[in-house]
């Protein structure tokens, strides 16, 4: 089952009504539309095609948990989340694999022949393949579901129910609140990098951070009418943050897949120097982000703050 690119329907609020319903209404909108290129996009078999649609799915996703309030009164509302997720997931799969395919395929192009031991670029190239296309099957099939236009049909009632204003708990905090909630977030999630005891505890930490940071981005995107200079100032320092948080992910995903290959070639008798060799530099890599973190966090965040110190100030006048 598919659904037409462009079915009808209302149209955005009009400028100037600034409430946070109306402003969370226009963003979903704009991400909605992405979303359905999307579908279009992927009848090119191509997983690169869609990934603005992920990322559309993403920032709604993003933007929708950014109201606590509202998200623990509707049930609906979190059933629309976890779609969101869902999809962003299932789809986003396949180009996640082919990104980190290309990433280990260039790591071992750089290594000298003599430490390329075993048929390393053939078991790659099996590895990821093997993976790649039942990924993007599921997410082929997902998107011809009844699943996906029914997720089309939510977002668009749930646009329709912010532009009337009827949405429990997104209008009653003032703005002030929700992000000083979010940055409250991001810093306990900072903290806890710090306390992380091993490895894996670390890695699964900065993802968390990343999390947060993208969750306080996207907020940040749907009110961006408040106080457009303010708020481009704080998105572009949040924006460095989560790309140095990106790079770090992309590395510990690559230490997984690393260990997984080993496991595989060990397995089939062959060689894991190169294996090991490709994970300690990906350990290397992470260790050096996680190091550049604390001075990247605090001038990323300050654009944040003082937003946040600005709203505050303006509620209280």
């Amino acid at each position: 089952m598919s659904i037409e690119p462009r079915p009808h329907a209302d149209p955005p609020t009009a400028p100037g009504h600034l409430t946070a319903s109306a402003m969370l209404a226009r963003y979903l909108h704009a991400q909605r539309e992405t979303i359905m290129d999307g579908q279009v996009a992927a009848g090119h078999d191509d997983p690169d095609a869609v990934v603005a649609m992920v990322k559309a799915a993403r920032r709604a996703r993003s933007a929708l948990s950014a109201h606590p309030r509202a998200v623990s009164r509707q049930s609906d509302l979190r059933r629309l989340i976890e779609e969101l997720r869902w999809l962003g997931i299932t789809v986003g799969e396949a180009h996640e694999l082919r990104t980190q395919s290309a990433r280990l395929h260039a790591a071992v192009e750089v290594l000298r022949p003599r430490y390329v031991r075993g048929p390393v670029r053939d078991r790659l190239t099996e590895y990821f393949d093997t993976r790649s296309r039942p990924a993007w099957i599921a997410a082929r099939d997902l998107l011809s579901s009844p699943r996906y236009p029914a997720l089309i049909e939510d977002l668009m009632a749930e646009e329709r129910l912010l532009r009337a204003g009827v949405v429990p708990g997104i209008d009653d905090p003032d703005n002030a609140a929700v992000l000083d909630g979010l940055l409250a977030r991001v810093r306990a999630r900072m903290r806890a990098i710090g306390k992380a005891r091993d490895e894996d505890a670390t890695d699964a930490a900065v993802h968390d951070l990343r999390k947060a940071v993208r969750r306080t981005r996207h907020y940040l995107e749907s009110v961006h009418e408040l106080n457009p200079s303010r708020t481009a100032q704080a998105t572009e320092g949040l924006v460095a943050l989560q790309d140095l948080l990106g790079d770090y992910q992309d590395a510990a995903v690559a230490k997984q897949h690393l260990i997984q290959l080993t496991r595989e070639a060990e397995n089939a008798g062959e060689s894991s120097f190169t294996y090991g060799l490709l994970l300690q530099r990906e350990i290397d890599r992470t260790a050096a982000y996680a190091e550049t973190l604390p001075s990247i966090y605090w001038r990323s965040l300050r654009g944040a703050r003082v937003m946040a110190d600005v709203h505050a100030i303006a509620q209280t006048s």
